[in-house]
């Protein structure tokens, strides 16, 4: 998020300086806003890489899970359950990233073009 924060025009800060705009304000009404449709891209991009930190985690070191199922199933030559596991971690990760991409939609209309 730091750099997100960091891509946030100093024109702005300046020109809310400028208008008499205390710390707070200029935080909550200029900073924020400009950076967070960043932020909530960045919240997709490292929700891709801890859903795959998670399967992984789960294939080294776990009793239960995806990750856990599929190592299980390796050993036993299962390739359906498998595929079947492949799937549906894919199909989760395909949902939350679609999902935020709607939120992203949703919450600002304005970067249609971007």
């Amino acid at each position: 998020f730091a750099d997100d924060v960091r891509r946030v025009p100093m024109q702005q800060i300046e020109a809310a300086q400028t208008m008499g705009a205390t710390r707070r304000e200029i935080v909550y009404r200029v900073i924020f806003p400009s950076a967070a449709p960043a932020m909530l891209t960045t919240c997709r991009i490292t929700l891709g890489w801890a859903w795959t930190y998670l399967v992984v985690a789960e294939m080294v070191a776990a009793n239960s899970g995806l990750g856990y199922a599929i190592l299980k199933a390796q050993r036993f030559l299962q390739t359906d359950k498998i595929f079947a596991g492949l799937i549906v971690i894919g199909v989760i990760g395909l949902v939350q990233d679609q999902a935020l991409r709607g939120l992203h939609k949703v919450l600002f209309p304005y970067l249609k073009g971007r």
